[in-house]
């Protein structure tokens, strides 16, 4: 079985985190521009999730 270089699945895993980023980014401007949805209110929300969690990916990913 091949495995790829760590390095390749790093490079994969940066370049599909920046399609999502990417996919997100439009969605929030898509509800921004129809009024469903304002930046300040998008931030709260963000906000509010992070604090409510105890740990966050990366704490997570070097616990190990």
């Amino acid at each position: 079985m091949n495995k790829k270089p760590k390095k390749n699945q790093i490079k994969e895993l940066a370049q599909e985190l920046d399609v999502l980023d990417d996919m997100l980014s439009s969605l929030v401007e898509l509800l921004e521009e129809k009024g469903v949805l304002t930046q300040e209110e998008w931030e709260k929300k963000i906000k509010t999730k992070l604090e409510k969690k105890t740990k966050n990916y990366r704490d997570i990913q070097f616990e190990f």
